[in-house]
């Protein structure tokens, strides 16, 4: 009966299952903690409702503890991978568990009295995305916590609690698959740099409580790949971000960059994927950013500029490694303006990055794009070049002026990847020596810039074997 009362699920529909899986997907999935017998126990007795209790009507009170302050969240803020573990069923004695990872960045936010989080995790193959708000009431000192996700689009209800002891718990009554239920969130910020997230349910207002879900914290150190957030995606924008560094500091820059800037760059949407040096160029880095629209990079810029912690805290030692940041030319798809490019399109396996700047005669960039897409790309892949994406100018509005971008409407830019300098250069005489199709391009450019470069050890994208 046990095997059976404990059957996963196949419809995971309900709004209650998300919330669980999710609710705390802002809060931060976590593994479990495991007893020393190793094995997880989730029933306990009620030892529980502290700072709250529930009369004979039935109502729940929330009162704050005497400790709780506008600080108590403090200690998530930053990067975070997440290990978790969830019973594939609740409220029927199962004993059978689930295990994933996500990531998810915190930001403090209104001078201290709240911070929001962006979550990023794969479930059944498919991306998920969340945000937190966690808001402290100066006058009731409680912590109201909302959630929001990709899959529901819309704010819950908020649990609200409060630390003690630096455990947080948090309660609100809720209704899972038609039981009346009190949901408790649980945080253990004993060890701040390994926090501990759960959640139980009581069906018997307290007495009792099943937990479901474990989660188990640690600092983000941002290895420089981060393939569940930045491979495979589609994106209609990229910038190409050519800076020129302070001299003799583009490698402590490109450590510096690596170390700090991917992760958290990806977890908030703005897709790192590629960094390059550039040939013959030696204090030049170029790196590739991409978003899945305009929209989502409008939501970007001022997230990570202005609100994330990671920026805030490394913009000075980044800063004074450059020279000059202005030369960022603002791209869309030429031909894949309604799907976009997936990313895997730069992948670091790919080899040496060659990009072609084409400046179009004024008036002329259509009958540029005109005759590579029916005679230069075919004559390419003809010649075995098939790694190549073509971009010209995304004209839209940039909204965050702070960070200025060339939208030159006259400009054409081919990305083109090579397995090594060898196969470029002799594929390179082949292209050069058509030349028909040299001439009728040089009858429509006005100049063309091509940049030779190599992706840094950290580059986006697995190295293939």
């Amino acid at each position: 009966m046990r095997v059976f009362l404990c059957k996963k699920e196949t419809n995971m529909n309900t709004r209650l299952i998300f919330r669980i899986m999710i609710f705390d997907f802002a809060f931060q999935l976590s593994a479990a903690i495991l007893p020393t017998n190793g094995r997880t126990i989730n029933k306990s007795v009620n030892n529980e409702m502290v700072n709250a209790s529930i009369n004979k009507a039935g109502k729940l009170t929330i009162v704050p503890s005497q400790t709780s302050s506008k600080n108590d969240f403090d200690f998530l803020a930053g990067d975070w991978a997440i290990v978790n573990k969830k019973l594939k069923t609740r409220l029927n004695h199962c004993t059978e568990w689930d295990n994933f990872d996500a990531r998810q960045d915190v930001t403090i936010i209104l001078n201290g009295i709240g911070n929001t989080d962006k979550y990023y995790a794969k479930l059944n193959g498919a991306n998920f995305e969340g945000r937190t708000l966690r808001l402290f009431n100066p006058k009731t000192k409680l912590w109201s916590i909302y959630w929001a996700d990709s899959n529901e689009g819309k704010l819950d209800v908020p649990v609200v609690g409060s630390f003690e002891n630096n455990i947080g718990r948090f309660y609100t009554r809720d209704v899972y698959r038609g039981k009346k239920v009190i949901t408790m969130f649980k945080w253990d910020k004993t060890d701040p740099a390994k926090p501990v997230w759960s959640q139980a349910f009581s069906e018997d207002n307290g007495k009792t409580w099943e937990w479901n879900w474990y989660m188990n914290f640690e600092k983000n150190t941002s290895s420089g790949k981060d393939p569940e957030l930045s491979e495979n995606q589609n994106i209609k924008v990229l910038e190409l971000r050519n800076y020129i560094l302070k001299p003799g500091k583009r490698d402590e820059f490109i450590n510096y960059f690596e170390k700090h800037f991917i992760t958290s760059q990806n977890l908030l949407g703005g897709y790192v994927l590629g960094q390059f040096t550039i040939k013959n160029i030696d204090n030049r880095f170029l790196w590739f950013r991409g978003f899945d629209d305009m929209s989502s990079r409008s939501i970007y810029l001022p997230e990570f500029y202005r609100k994330s912690l990671v920026w805030q805290k490394n913009k000075a030692g980044a800063n004074a490694l450059i020279d000059d940041n202005d030369d960022v030319h603002l791209l869309r798809p030429l031909n894949d303006s309604v799907n976009g490019i997936n990313t895997n399109t730069f992948a670091k396996h790919k080899g040496i990055a060659v990009v072609d700047y084409y400046k179009a005669t004024e008036g002329k960039l259509g009958g540029l794009t005109e005759v590579f897409k029916t005679k230069f790309t075919p004559y390419l892949q003809s010649v075995g070049i098939n790694n190549f994406s073509l971009w010209v100018s995304e004209l839209r509005l940039n909204d965050f002026p702070s960070l200025p971008v060339i939208q030159d409407k006259n400009l054409l830019v081919v990305i083109t990847f090579y397995s090594d300098e060898a196969t470029y250069q002799s594929k390179l005489k082949l292209v050069e020596g058509n030349t028909d199709l040299q001439g009728e391009i040089k009858k429509l450019v006005k100049s063309k810039e091509t940049l030779v470069s190599y992706p840094t050890e950290r580059s986006f994208g697995e190295v293939s074997n």
